[in-house]
């Protein structure tokens, strides 16, 4: 017997087919030893192999037709591991579908998490920027409301702000100069900031220094 009914790799599932193809196969000895003899050969090749015997006019033709059904076995054989082959591969395909999926899905996860965190930078930065600039700001608006009360200050003495200006890039105390308003006997003029005090300070209001460094 060739073929085995409960050979699930035959390819058949009714015992009865399978019994008339093992009688028919029977019928010469070639039938069962072309069978074997091809059973791990390729559908090309088994298809080769019966051309040549149908060709080969020396071969009876009993021979010839229990090759073919021979032939029919390993025919049904050979779509029954092409099947196999075939749900592997697509068992195969599906897993790698799936991890693709799951690949894709932690990259999207990680990006919008990255898209986030830079989201969030991004507003930490624009927050800071902004309290910089109002730190700027205000601090322009302290210097302003300072060299103001500097300039009334230094102006209540009774010496040009502009002319203290240019004094101050003029780092020779012997330069010429017009000479300071004085508003009352014994107010003194600082030699190092040319701002005039008061006769009853010693250390200049302005740059506080004391009078006594004059004579060193």
């Amino acid at each position: 017997m060739s073929l085995k009914p409960d050979d699930p790799c035959g390819g058949f599932q009714q015992a009865k087919v399978v019994a008339f193809i093992n009688e028919k196969m029977a019928e010469h000895v070639k039938g069962p030893e072309f069978y074997f003899e091809n059973i791990l050969l390729s559908w090309e090749e088994v298809e080769d192999k019966l051309k040549a015997i149908l060709e080969d006019k020396e071969m009876p033709r009993q021979a010839k037709e229990a090759c073919t059904w021979g032939c029919l076995a390993l025919g049904m054989r050979f779509a029954y591991r092409q099947g196999q082959l075939q749900g592997r591969r697509v068992q195969w395909l599906n897993d790698c579908a799936r991890l693709h999926r799951s690949a894709a899905q932690a990259l999207a996860s990680d990006l919008r998490e990255l898209t986030a965190h830079r989201e969030m930078e991004r507003k930490e930065a624009a927050f800071k920027l902004h309290m910089v600039q109002n730190n700027l700001a205000q601090a322009q608006r302290e210097r302003d409301l300072y060299d103001s009360n500097l300039w009334s200050a230094v102006g209540y003495q009774g010496i040009d702000p502009q002319q203290l200006q240019r004094d101050r890039r003029e780092p020779d105390p012997h330069h010429q100069r017009r000479p300071p308003v004085f508003h009352s006997p014994g107010d003194w003029e600082c030699p190092w900031c040319k701002a005039v005090n008061f006769a009853q300070r010693e250390v200049c209001f302005f740059c506080r220094r004391a009078i006594w460094l004059q004579s060193l």
